[in-house]
């Protein structure tokens, strides 16, 4: 017999929403680091707790690495959707 669907919304419980959190944050992490072993995927995992405690999982040796990573990657993906209006939009393509 399987579980039922969860209701998606606020905990009231305290306790029991600290709770969930601890096992769904455990399991979060656990997932992240499989995708990124099975799949050989750069993957990395920031949580904050709501009083404001830092989890973080990241596949590389240290996470900011992999934030510069996507810093370099949305910044190519702005510039590609956001062209100026001085600059040739061959220029873009070329990117």
């Amino acid at each position: 017999m399987g579980r039922g669907r969860v209701e998606m919304k606020r905990i009231e419980n305290k306790i029991n929403r600290q709770v969930t959190f601890s096992k769904r944050r455990a399991g979060l992490l656990k997932k992240a680091h499989e995708i990124s072993i099975l799949c050989d995927a750069e993957v990395s995992l920031i949580v904050f707790s709501h009083k404001g405690k830092l989890f973080e999982y990241s596949s590389e040796s240290c996470m900011e690495k992999v934030l510069e990573h996507y810093e370099r990657y949305s910044y190519a993906e702005k510039q590609l959707k956001v062209p100026d209006s001085h600059v040739n939009a061959q220029t873009n393509w070329s990117m």
